[in-house]
């Protein structure tokens, strides 16, 4: 999702969230899918990628003197491929136009783009930007497109009205 935020109208913002699907149980529908925050660029520590892989708590945001840097071999360009990918086969599904009370008007695309992969899924647990216990994810392995996605029933994002949704939740 791409957002001209700010107070420079230059400046744009690129948000990832995980759109997981899963179906009713005795119905072939699609629920609502759950949103949540994928961190595909490297801002934060790398206890907190081990941490959310193992099944704990992560703090994405806070940093402290026992904040280690030293991710898997390659990570940096694993995540670079995977942003390249995802804007490579993304698709814009909404366009919204807003006007803020000072007259400020900001532009924001929704694009989606059918992928499937390995993640590691866990609560965050700082206060800053997200709030505790929201879900958070980081990439893990094994992504490729989903190339019957857009002619598949499996499409509800096409649907879904991300107008009111909070964008700033996650870089």
């Amino acid at each position: 999702m791409s957002a001209n935020k700010g107070q420079h109208k230059s400046t744009i913002y690129t948000y990832y969230w995980v759109a997981e699907l899963e179906k009713h149980e005795k119905v072939d529908e699609y629920k609502e899918p759950k949103l949540y925050s994928i961190f595909i660029t490297e801002f934060y520590g790398s206890e907190q990628l081990e941490s959310c892989c193992s099944g704990k708590t992560s703090y994405p945001y806070t940093y402290t003197t026992a904040s280690k840097f030293d991710f898997p071999e390659n990570y940096s360009e694993y995540l670079t491929d995977l942003r390249n990918l995802i804007k490579k086969n993304r698709k814009r599904i909404q366009l919204i136009n807003k006007k803020w009370n000072n007259n400020y008007k900001e532009k924001i695309e929704v694009f989606a783009t059918p992928i499937g992969g390995k993640l590691c899924v866990c609560e965050n647990g700082g206060k800053v930007i997200l709030s505790p216990e929201d879900l958070i994810s980081f990439p893990k392995r094994e992504f490729k497109i989903i190339d019957d996605y857009w002619n598949d029933n499996k499409s509800i994002l096409l649907f879904k009205d991300f107008s009111t949704f909070e964008f700033g939740n996650t870089l």
